[in-house]
């Protein structure tokens, strides 16, 4: 398989995906930006929610790669964490499925499925 040319990098307004978007056209990736905020400086960005199926799978389409950087990054109710961080991801990833899309590269932290305390003592 040769290697991805068109990325898709969500999160793409994210910290992580702001660095991103700089490097990984110094390596000749063409770049689709997706975030459900507005990517500042970029106007063909996709700017939608994870859970909007439809725009996912019209972002992946006829892409070689995602790079999944999308969520939510703090403290979040665990409902925010559950649609944001656990359905959109799968709402992606079958998007990717759907569309054929075969390389997927995720980050990801504790926040993924919410903090949970330890028991003191």
């Amino acid at each position: 398989m040769p290697a991805p040319r068109t990325v898709l990098l969500t999160g793409a307004a994210g910290g992580l995906g702001t660095l991103m978007r700089e490097l990984l056209p110094e390596y000749g990736y063409e770049l689709r930006l997706l975030d459900v905020r507005p990517v500042e400086g970029e106007p063909d960005a996709i700017t939608a929610d994870l859970a909007d199926r439809d725009a996912l799978r019209e972002a992946v389409r006829g892409v070689d790669a995602i790079i999944h950087l999308a969520g939510i990054s703090l403290e979040a109710p665990f409902e925010k964490i559950l649609k944001a961080n656990i359905e959109g991801t799968y709402n992606l990833y079958e998007a990717a499925r759907e569309e054929g899309v075969g390389r997927i590269v995720f980050a990801s932290s504790n926040h993924a499925v919410g903090f949970t305390p330890r028991p003191r003592g």
